[in-house]
């Protein structure tokens, strides 16, 4: 269309019907030429009535076109003429609008000014564009008219000598001609024009400066995956490395060795082998020492000398250096006789420290293990070789974040490097699961070995603790450096599967245990991922929604932090329970019903009781359908080690507590090995089984014989004593108490309620307060209380805050503070909105990006410093007060 006549051309868009026909006849009073025509012309002036994503609207701010609201028609035909465009166009004036943000409202301003300034004819005038989508696409045809609008250049597929910069494609479009530019989709375009920053068009960065600063910051993670993290044993430089090539030339040599080998004489044999090094050993040497080492041929003494060749031989032919070596390490780390693998030799070793009896993983007796030898002999031998298995492990995620280093960023590979620890632990590696047989076993073996280091301080037993954990956080740390190196997002499965199970088994500990537990595990990955999970769960409890999003230093500070107010409420439970009372007396259960009886309850008739629904027994979470549980979660094939477990997951002592029957309870607890606290498949203990189902004889035999008796475990709260009390079996609520003393009083169940909250009378209330023998009322006791809980609960909350702050800007390697990330990339805010629209977007430049968007969140910072809860800064609470110094530290100019 013709311009140059200097006339102004207008078009409409969004207007309808009656509106559009008035704004036309009001044209046709000014010196104008009006297009008609759903589609974008080239004209000089666009009347709009809202902002859009129409093609007309991104068409005229990609070409710099005057964007006006329809008062300038209105107001140009009562002046007589054309006026003034600039206090009429769109983005002179923002208004606040839930549907349009600033940056749309803006849009056409800024585009237009930035052309004008510039002197660049469009929006696209570098673009150089492949558009994959049918050509028979009305869509296609008016995104192509939006590209031509900002002076795009569109190029031909098939034509190969075009330097592409961008490839916009429909998801369902099919290209066997992949290209080299990056891939976008159609919505990118609207993103682009309409969501850029107001500052970003004067500052506009290419896409080899975008690509460059995300070189920069790949590179920068990478190299903080390969730190140096907590060793288990002396670090060893492999200044030395062969090819590994087997001994053949010194056949004699080879023939000595085997016979000191036969003969016992196994320090002239070490010697040997050392000399012999570093060519590799024959496979059948080393397996020959396992035998004996099983035996108990080998003295405890000799151990160190035995392992040296076993680490010498990791020093120079490591497993990650070929196929063939990883296997070499498979066949000699395994049960000399039934060869079923190296985890199951590990894992019956391990399984064997706490148990009397020393088996392996078959039923042959031809390999006698430890004929006539002491306890502490095998138990130092497992030892050794979980620590051998796991200095591999770890030295094996160290050397795969170097490689991680070395290799190209943004290059998706397909074969796996060669790996003990996948051997080991994902050996259908197709299935690509995490939570594997092996993964889950030695996640049981870690909380077995903390529970039972919590109960006896032995310092071989905390060695084989600290080794379990940390072969468990090496093999997860390789897991996630795997993820990156191939270019998969493994990650969420670690953030999900992992943790949740992980924070599973922490339902069991106290707010205490649970913080010595996260802080013995090495992994930061595992600490900060399981304190998500925990926290969210607390937040959950309160109703407090959480959005599913990957965790973000965004979601950290803006999200958790705000909540950390609210998963404490101090005494919200309290003023609940008493809005439920109600004055004269209400339905109580049965068995209260007959103890008010029995106390000649008329006098209290008038008095205000607590509103006690008429409940059925209570239903143990184990009937009906399987649930999920501790025991059938994951785990493979358990070891019975405390006799047999029914379906339910009860033992003898859980029918005998729940019967009654005292005789056989007596003939349990003096059995060896006797577990009191063993938990069945809905976490029930043998005394919750004897204070529900009113088993006094049962209950006093368990408090005067088992000082190791847990009187606080729980499930979903519910104590003994909450037990005892709901169903009226008070006076076993007595001798629990007597026991347990006032601690007893202050759990609270998942329903807010403390154990005396049952007791519908107020005598019976204040007898068993009195066994306590504290000098304040009830009232008084339960408000300390629910005070107290709420302030461990908000402790504990900023304890798990603090561990996943600290931990996720060490992971990702982020600046020290606001500052810092400005220097490190001052647009970032331009390259978070700009960020990649790829249909085939890898999951390490995504990664990237969401790096980027950390950096923009920890350049707010200072904003949000202003806006602090007074709740949480002027609390003396030692987390509290340690979370307000690590966001402190962040904002800092």
């Amino acid at each position: 269309m013709d311009i140059s006549s200097g006339k102004r051309v207008i078009q409409l868009t969004g207007f309808r019907d009656r509106e559009r026909e008035s704004l036309i006849e009001q044209l046709f009073k000014l010196d104008c030429i009006y297009v008609d025509s759903e589609k974008f012309e080239n004209c000089t002036h666009l009347i709009s009535k809202k902002p859009c994503r129409s093609e007309k609207w991104l068409a005229a701010c990609a070409s710099g076109k005057w964007v006006l609201t329809k008062d300038y028609i209105i107001n140009s035909v009562q002046s007589g003429r054309w006026l003034d465009e600039t206090t009429y166009e769109w983005g002179y004036k923002i208004e606040k609008h839930p549907l349009y943000s600033s940056l749309m409202q803006s849009a056409p301003k800024r585009w237009r000014e930035h052309l004008t300034h510039t002197g660049v004819e469009g929006a696209f005038k570098t673009w150089k564009v492949v558009v994959l989508v049918n050509r028979s696409s009305k869509q296609r045809e008016s995104f192509v008219r939006v590209l031509k609008a900002g002076q795009a250049v569109l190029c031909n597929q098939e034509d190969p000598d075009e330097v592409v910069t961008h490839v916009f494609v429909k998801s369902n479009f099919q290209t066997n001609q992949p290209l080299e530019a990056p891939y976008y989709c159609l919505q990118y375009l609207g993103t682009y024009l309409l969501e850029e920053p107001v500052e970003g068009a004067s500052k506009e960065m290419t896409e080899e400066q975008i690509n460059g600063i995300k070189h920069i910051i790949w590179k920068r993670f990478c190299f903080a995956q390969a730190r140096d993290r907590q060793c288990v044993i002396e670090h060893i430089t492999f200044n030395q490395r062969l090819t590994g090539k087997y001994v053949d030339n010194d056949q004699a040599s080879l023939n000595r060795i085997e016979g000191l080998i036969e003969g016992q004489f196994f320090i002239e044999a070490f010697g040997e082998l050392n000399d012999i090094l570093p060519f590799l050993p024959p496979l059948q040497v080393l397996t020959s020492l396992i035998k004996h080492l099983l035996q108990g041929n080998i003295d405890v003494t000799c151990f160190g000398k035995f392992f040296d060749i076993f680490y010498n031989i990791v020093r120079f032919h490591p497993p990650w250096e070929s196929l063939c070596m990883a296997q070499y390490y498979l066949d000699f780390l395994q049960c000399p006789l039934c060869k079923k693998g190296t985890w199951p030799f590990i894992e019956v070793l391990i399984r064997s420290f706490l148990n009397e009896k020393f088996y392996l993983c078959h039923s042959s007796s031809d390999l006698d293990i430890f004929p006539n030898k002491i306890e502490h002999n095998r138990q130092k031998l497992t030892a050794q070789l979980l620590k051998y298995v796991t200095s591999i492990i770890q030295k094996e995620a160290k050397s795969l974040s170097k490689r991680l280093c070395e290799c190209p960023e943004f290059v998706q590979r397909t074969s796996l490097p060669p790996s003990l620890t996948v051997k080991i632990f994902w050996f259908e590696w197709k299935t690509t699961k995490l939570l594997t047989n092996q993964m889950c076993s030695l996640m049981d073996l870690v909380f077995n070995f903390h529970k039972a280091r919590c109960r006896a301080d032995e310092a071989l037993l905390e060695e084989v603790s600290c080794s379990l954990k940390m072969m468990l956080s090496s093999a997860v740390e390789y897991w996630i450096l795997l993820g990156f190196y191939l270019d998969r997002n493994l990650l969420y499965q670690v953030a999900n599967d992992l943790a949740f199970y992980i924070s599973f088994q922490c339902e069991d500990f106290s707010f205490e245990e649970t913080k010595q537990f996260i802080c013995s595990i090495p992994s930061p990955w595992i600490q900060m991922f399981v304190s998500d999970v925990i926290f969210k769960t607390m937040c959950s409890k309160r109703n407090l929604n959480i959005p599913p999003e990957p965790l973000s230093l965004e979601k950290l500070i803006y999200t958790y932090l705000p909540a950390l107010c609210k998963v404490g409420t101090c005494g919200k439970e309290l003023e609940n329970l008493k809005r439920k009372r109600k004055i004269g007396r209400q339905p109580c259960q049965l068995s209260q019903k007959t103890v008010l009886m029995l106390y000649n309850e008329n006098n209290y008739q008038g008095d205000v009781l607590l509103d006690l629904p008429v409940l059925p027994k209570r239903r143990r979470k184990s009937e009906g359908a399987l649930v999920l549980s501790k025991e059938n979660m994951l785990f493979p094939e358990r070891e019975r080690v405390l006799g047999c477990h029914n379906i339910k997951g009860e033992t003898t002592l859980h029918t005998a507590c729940r019967n009654n029957k005292v005789e056989k309870l007596v003939l349990l607890l003096r059995s060896h090995g006797t577990d009191i606290n063993v938990k069945d498949n809905a976490g029930w203990t043998p005394l919750h089984e004897a204070c529900n189902h009113g088993s006094i004889e049962c209950v006093l035999e368990i408090l005067q014989n088992c000082p190791d008796v847990d009187l606080l475990s729980d499930v979903d709260g519910v104590t003994p004593l909450h037990d005892a009390l709901q169903n009226g079996h008070i006076e076993i609520g007595k001798k629990l108490l007597q026991y347990g003393g006032p601690t007893l009083l202050q759990c609270k169940d998942s329903d807010g309620n403390f154990p005396l909250d049952y007791i519908a009378s107020p005598q019976l209330k204040n007898e068993l307060f009195d066994v306590v023998q504290l000098n304040e009322t009830i009232e008084d006791f339960h408000k300390h209380a629910a005070q107290e809980y709420d302030n461990r609960k908000i402790e504990f909350s900023a304890f798990l805050l603090s561990r996943m702050l600290l931990n996720f800007h060490s992971l990702y390697d982020l600046p020290a503070n606001s500052h810092a990330a400005k220097t490190l990339c001052p647009n970032a805010a331009f390259i978070s909105h700009t960020r990649s629209k790829e249909t085939r977007i890898s999951f390490t430049n995504s990664f990237v990006e969401l790096y980027i968007e950390n950096l923009v969140t920890l350049q707010k910072l200072h904003d949000f410093s202003q806006t602090f809860p007074d709740a949480l800064r002027h609390s003396s609470e030692s987390h509290l007060q340690k979370l307000l110094a690590v966001i402190h530290t962040l904002v800092a100019q």
